[in-house]
């Protein structure tokens, strides 16, 4: 039988296995977010593409991104078009799913806190003012496409959209994510950009900070004690910009975190992991790693491995994450959050160990972020330049739908978001197999391969090391030989001869 009659009998046979399922949505745009009250959309189109929504000109980047945001208020179905350079227009009809918000009660408050004095109205206008522009001001950055992280840690205790009702007096809606911290607690970037913003006492929010991140999106960080940084400034992700306070018409120590997108108001919680998501270090030591599983697996498939290096003496922090349900930018959200959550407990350095899939999160990540210094990333068995699995399967529905959106980026072809991943700057370490764990899929490949991913995809030109082995990829991690060369290459920088 001949190699592609092979493949039609065999793709024939799997799909006659699954059950019969309606065809995607032709209209699906392509791109991820939260099309819900207070969330946003990041879409890709053709660079030079025109886009409106809601008959509003958005701005499409030169790679053919672009940005809508949903406010508080918004819901069901709304317009886009989208024109392509070619002159083809495309209108969609997307839903916006609404919310419920909570009501906060707060009495006993002083009436300074509540309605201000006649005196200090001019105040209040003038500074209001200064903010709307500052956050409208347009900068030209794409770090609004870079994994966010928390710019502090703690108790949630405001949430976005809720109202207050101050001394029995209706307010405005709560646009941020209250976080409670100590007095001075360090807060971070939670993205590059520039400083737009920088008054160390505003009437309502006390000590405000705001940065643009590019396309119209911005973080404001209110009622802060400290300011650490000037207008005009570059940030960095992760970078300390203020310290946490109680200034301006606060009650206690926290961080008042907004996001914008030009004039609307999106719920901040909605751009990063939730904090109880996260994994938590296990063991002691100075060093920690953090561990990624890959496509379809879990936590506990990584645990094995995690064993092994607690017993060479390093903290352990087995991240999982919901690799079948979110696209692979949000994804490496988990991956920015869980070492920034190491770094900020003070390990002197925090490793990454990724198989699969999540050495393409690690790789999306640190586009924009980095590793402590002297840190250093293990891929087991990575997709780096797709698979063909992908490149077979990926346009069936059925495998949409047990796989996600995350592996539709794993294709080998050029346009596929693993392929455009640019080099990053850490020490690489990369290990594959040549056993296939997976037989079935051996007349998919050309190359030598591990059942999933050929030798020849899984390099990357600016690794330090590549070593393979006669292993597969489902358990490739398990491997005693693999995970001596994990320690070896986390110890010594390289891996030996042997």
């Amino acid at each position: 039988m001949s190699q592609f009659l092979y493949r039609v009998v065999f793709v024939g046979a799997l799909l006659a296995a699954w059950p019969v399922m309606a065809a995607l949505d032709e209209e699906d745009l392509p791109g991820y977010g939260e099309w819900r009250s207070g969330g946003f959309f990041v879409g890709l189109t053709e660079p030079e593409s025109r886009v409106w929504f809601n008959d509003k000109r958005i701005v499409v980047d030169e790679d053919g991104y672009f940005l809508l945001g949903f406010d508080r208020e918004m819901q069901g179905e709304q317009r886009l078009i989208i024109s392509l350079p070619d002159g083809t227009e495309r209108e969609y009809s997307p839903k916006v799913e609404s919310r419920n918000y909570q009501v906060q009660r707060i009495d006993g408050l002083q009436q300074g806190f509540v309605t201000p004095p006649p005196n200090a109205m001019e105040r209040i206008r003038r500074e209001a003012e200064a903010v709307g522009n500052a956050r409208l001001k347009s900068i030209e950055s794409n770090h609004w496409r870079a994994p966010f992280i928390w710019p502090v840690q703690g108790r949630i205790t405001g949430v976005y959209g809720s109202q207050r009702i101050l001394n029995e007096v209706p307010g405005a809606p709560h646009w941020g994510i209250d976080i409670a911290a100590p007095q001075g607690s360090p807060v971070l970037a939670p993205a590059g950009g520039e400083v737009v913003l920088a008054e160390d006492d505003l009437y309502y929010s006390g000590g405000t900070l705001i940065i643009s991140h590019g396309a119209g999106l911005s973080s404001s960080f209110l009622h802060l004690s400290r300011i650490d940084v000037a207008v005009g400034d570059r940030v960095k992700q992760g970078q300390v910009v203020a310290a946490v306070g109680s200034t301006g018409r606060s009650t206690g120590p926290h961080l008042d975190w907004r996001i914008n997108i030009g004039e609307v108001r999106t719920d901040a919680a909605l751009w990063v992991p939730r904090l109880e998501d996260l994994c938590e270090p296990k063991g002691e030591g100075t060093e920690a790693v953090v561990l990624l599983h890959g496509l379809g697996r879990t936590d506990r498939s990584m645990e094995r491995l995690a064993s092994t290096l607690a017993e060479e003496g390093y903290v352990t922090c087995n991240q999982s994450y919901p690799s079948r349900s979110e696209s692979l930018q949000e994804l490496a959200g988990y991956a920015a959050n869980a070492v920034e959550k190491l770094r900020q407990q003070g390990y002197e350095r925090v490793h990454l160990v990724t198989h699969s899939m999540g050495g393409i999160l690690a790789r999306y990540w640190l586009q924009w972020g980095q590793l402590p210094d002297d840190s250093a990333v293990v891929m087991l068995s990575p997709p780096n330049h797709g698979s063909e699995i992908i490149d077979t399967l990926g346009d069936q529905p059925w495998f949409q739908w047990v796989f996600g959106p995350a592996a539709m980026e794993l294709s080998t072809q050029e346009n596929a978001l693993v392929n455009r991943i640019g080099p990053i700057n850490e020490r690489v370490g990369i290990i594959t197999g040549v056993r296939s764990s997976d037989p079935w899929f051996n007349f998919l490949f050309d190359d030598a391969h591990d059942g999933k991913v050929t030798v020849s995809s899984a390099q990357l030109s600016e690794a330090e090391g590549f070593r393979v082995v006669e292993s597969g990829h489902t358990f490739i991690m398990n491997d005693e030989k693999v995970r001596s060369l994990v320690v070896e290459f986390l110890r010594d920088g390289y891996f030996s001869s042997d």
